[in-house]
């Protein structure tokens, strides 16, 4: 299916807004407008430390009214979030195109070369394709002379990319025959995992059909998709030991709902395991660009302590976090309630993230893509003043600009 992006939108500040049709090739709405954190509830925020998503850089998009989130900064808990969101028919329309709105295909074109992670629709001939591939199990070694093509490397790639957190789960937690929910699983790895070792009783949650279909063949786990992140919901039976979730709290709509269902469905002193959530290093510390980070699915984002103080405002309390290859691995326990004394985020802390969040987002700017660099045309001259006098910018001879990391920022 071809996108025919382009067209223009408005929106005006109420409870949820609804975009022109006319001038859109996704549903017209709504777009929920966030007046308090949704994790936390406090109102007093730094508002648009970061304006726009990764829409931002597209040559083409749905309409402008998705390319602005208006990220704010809650000054109690510390996460950053959305004040617009995609909720609803629009939400699902993004969701249904999901390899396009995350930038991993070119709109109406299928990624290639993954079957096994496709979010395409399972058509009882890739149904057979898969059940064929499954059939030579997860270990196929190289010597065995066996094509690629006959089999699903990724089952292997995503037990050996599991086993960081299979590692950390077993060794903080006294497992003993648990109940666990798997939650976004890829393709199973982490909960086979668990049951091998520690005979865990698993369900697993998937975004796709053909991970659902794969994970049931391959280690007969139940399995049922898909995730609804907007009205999330757990259509398992609880209560759970442990439930482990990947990149959902940066993707979730409703996030305090999302940890209070997860908190409902674990037994008065479970755990939960949050991991592969995108922290704010990534563009405060580093050079990638903000826009870039924040994708239209990337509602929240963090730091460690913002990430600790979000889950004991939400009745967790932490036991372990860690970075995994540049993103948050955490580990909570459910408390017996949910404490109105929870530490709120230092001042300092805050004037800090502000400043580099200004810092960043003018590098954002910079970034842009020559194509659509328009989009950002009045905020150039000012984000390039800036980014050289703090040393994060310079004009090279060739008229070209050459951006350094955040942190080397001056002041």
């Amino acid at each position: 299916m071809k996108w025919p992006w382009g067209g223009n939108s408005s929106a005006a500040d109420d409870t949820a807004i609804a975009v022109d049709p006319s001038n859109s090739v996704c549903p017209a709405g709504p777009i929920l407008i966030v007046d308090r954190c949704p994790v936390c509830g406090a109102t007093d925020a730094t508002a648009q430390v970061c304006r726009y998503n990764k829409f931002i850089t597209y040559e083409r998009v749905p309409d402008e009214a998705c390319m602005r989130y208006d990220y704010a900064l809650c000054h109690q808990c510390g996460v950053v979030y959305a004040t617009q969101r995609p909720i609803g028919e629009r939400y699902d329309w993004l969701f249904e195109h999901f390899e396009e709105t995350i930038g991993r295909a070119a709109p109406g074109e299928e990624r290639p070369g993954k079957l096994a992670l496709s979010p395409a629709p399972l058509t009882n001939e890739m149904r057979e394709h898969l059940k064929g591939l499954a059939s030579r199990g997860v270990f196929v070694s190289d010597h065995s002379g066996v094509s690629r093509k006959e089999y699903l490397p990724a089952l292997l790639v995503d037990r050996m990319a599991n086993a960081v957190h299979v590692e950390i789960i077993g060794s903080l937690l006294p497992l003993d025959r648990p109940r666990v929910l798997e939650i976004r699983s890829r393709l199973g790895g982490l909960s086979a995992a668990l049951e091998r070792l520690y005979d865990a009783d698993c369900s697993v949650m998937t975004l796709f059909e053909n991970q659902r279909y794969l994970i049931h063949e391959v280690y007969g786990i139940p399995a049922r998709c898909p995730i609804d992140f907007d009205d999330f919901s757990i259509p398992f039976e609880g209560p759970f030991d442990l439930i482990v979730a990947k990149h959902m709290f940066t993707h979730a709509v409703h996030p305090g709902a999302f940890l209070a269902t997860v908190r409902d469905h674990l037994r008065p002193g479970g755990h939960v395991y949050l991991y592969s959530e995108v922290v704010e290093a990534e563009f405060l510390d580093e050079s990638h660009s903000m826009f870039n980070t924040m994708n239209p699915f990337h509602l929240q984002t963090f730091n460690t302590p913002s990430a600790v103080r979000a889950l004991d405002a939400n009745g967790f309390s932490t036991v372990f976090c860690t970075m995994v290859e540049g993103h948050l691995a955490i580990l909570a326990r459910r408390s017996e309630d949910v404490p109105a004394d929870w530490a709120r985020m230092p001042g300092d802390e805050r004037k800090r993230r502000e400043k580099r969040y200004r810092v960043a987002a003018d590098l954002a700017v910079l970034q842009m893509p020559e194509q659509v660099r328009t989009r950002v045309a009045p905020d150039w001259d000012d984000a390039l003043a800036r980014s050289i006098a703090n040393g994060t910018a310079e004009i090279l001879k060739s008229g070209r600009i050459k951006v350094r990391p955040p942190k080397d920022a001056k002041g």
